[in-house]
């Protein structure tokens, strides 16, 4: 009788586990609004300095760091409920890092904005920045579905009203709310920690209008 409970309290958790790893929206997609190769460099932002670089380049947008703070490269389209994905491969060998994606950045340039990361160790997080500040509002977790290393993972970012949500070569990771930024531009953001170097390419990038379903 005893073996028979475990079993079931075992199927119990087993199904409290795939319900938790489910997303509680399902985004509508709308138009699409951006459908990006890098052959140009169109509205992205170049900017070069001593080991930091975010550029258009053989054929892909590059951010590439040596500095323990977070860098980021923007598009100059303001943009509210989008969906953002795109494949992201990581060039350099240093894992302790993290890139991905931003959304609703700050058309300052300031920083400020969501950000969609994985890191090169095979973890996840939604941060939010403010100024030079990126606080998690997800924190670090690892994911077996995160291609770790000089690897590439396609990151899709959810940005609809407050509802924030993360996935990674088609996988969920998280979700979350905040209602901090209404709207802003799309972009690219990396770090390296510890004093490493980073070298990110960001390639075949859509973004499309979004809408909350069930």
């Amino acid at each position: 009788m005893l073996k028979k409970w475990t079993v079931l309290i075992a199927i119990i958790l087993l199904l409290v586990l795939v319900g938790c790893s489910s997303p509680s929206h399902e985004p509508a997609l709308g138009n699409q609004l951006l459908n990006e190769t890098f052959d140009s460099p169109n509205a992205w932002e170049t900017y070069l300095d001593d080991g930091v670089a975010l550029q258009v380049m053989d054929g892909a947008y590059r951010v590439q760091t040596g500095d323990a703070g977070y860098i980021w490269g923007l598009n100059e389209q303001n943009h509210s409920d989008v969906v953002i994905e795109v494949e992201a491969s990581q060039l350099s060998t240093f894992e302790n890092n993290a890139y991905g994606v931003m959304c609703r950045s700050d058309t300052s340039n300031n920083g400020d904005g969501y950000y969609f990361l994985v890191s090169g160790d095979g973890y996840y997080a939604i941060s939010k920045g403010e100024g030079e500040d990126v606080t998690p509002l997800v924190d670090w977790t690892s994911n077996s579905a995160i291609n770790k290393g000089t690897a590439t993972n396609t990151i899709r970012a959810v940005c609809v009203g407050d509802y924030l949500a993360l996935y990674v070569n088609g996988k969920f990771m998280a979700e979350t709310n905040d209602s901090s930024y209404a709207n802003g531009y799309a972009g690219f953001a990396a770090t390296a920690f510890e004093g490493g170097d980073t070298d990110i390419s960001f390639d075949n990038l859509t973004i499309q209008e979004a809408s909350l379903g069930e």
